[in-house]
């Protein structure tokens, strides 16, 4: 009788036991399911509108286009360093011309007056040069004779004329303007073929 008793007091634990179980494992086997095989949080490709692609390119050609206007202006520069100072007048001279022939005598006349006065002051070493024409004219260093390397008379000439023209309002036509470049010319080729000052100032060698 015991034994019997044992016997089915073991199967009704036994029974609970694997009831137990198979509830675990069919609870847990959805969950597995869920985050392992199921593909319903996938979510779909987001697109990008055909819009979109213009502006990448755009925004592509406007780097382009300012990595290039920068890299032309570095080129500008160092090219302006290498040039001497007469070749930096005569371009100068040569946009003055330009703006002769399309008449506008005030952009003319400050092109020409700072050509002049950047020439000189790097033809004769000094850092700037006078702002009127009048205290040119008065500074010791234009007398003789400097004045052989300068050409005074013609430089204070042309100041005039330029002076009149932006400041007097002097109506000169296209013809006047461009023969005053061309002096301005003759003056800065003058300049930079004369001897130098000190040169100047010594007396000739007779052999």
């Amino acid at each position: 009788m015991k034994s019997s008793k044992r016997r089915t007091l073991w199967s009704a634990c036994t029974a609970v036991l694997g009831a137990t179980a198979w509830a675990a494992t069919s609870a847990a086997s959805p969950a597995a399911g869920a985050t392992g095989d199921d593909i319903r949080d996938i979510r779909p490709l987001i697109l990008i509108p055909p819009w979109g692609h213009w502006v990448v390119l755009a925004i592509a050609v406007g780097l382009v286009s300012a990595a290039a206007v920068a890299a032309f202006r570095l080129w500008r520069r160092r090219s302006a360093r290498r040039l001497t100072p007469e070749q930096k007048a005569r371009r100068a001279l040569d946009r003055a011309e330009a703006l002769a022939r399309e008449g506008r005598a005030r952009e003319w006349a400050a092109v020409v007056a700072e050509t002049l006065r950047t020439s000189l002051s790097a033809r004769l070493g000094q850092d700037a040069c006078p702002h009127t024409t009048s205290e040119l004219a008065a500074v010791p260093w234009l007398a003789a004779p400097c004045d052989a390397v300068v050409d005074a008379p013609r430089l204070l000439d042309l100041l005039s004329t330029c002076d009149l023209t932006r400041f007097a309002m002097a109506r000169l036509d296209a013809d006047s303007l461009i023969a005053s470049t061309e002096t301005a010319r003759d003056w800065i080729t003058h300049l930079f073929a004369a001897p130098d000052k000190a040169s100047a100032t010594q007396p000739p060698v007779t052999p």
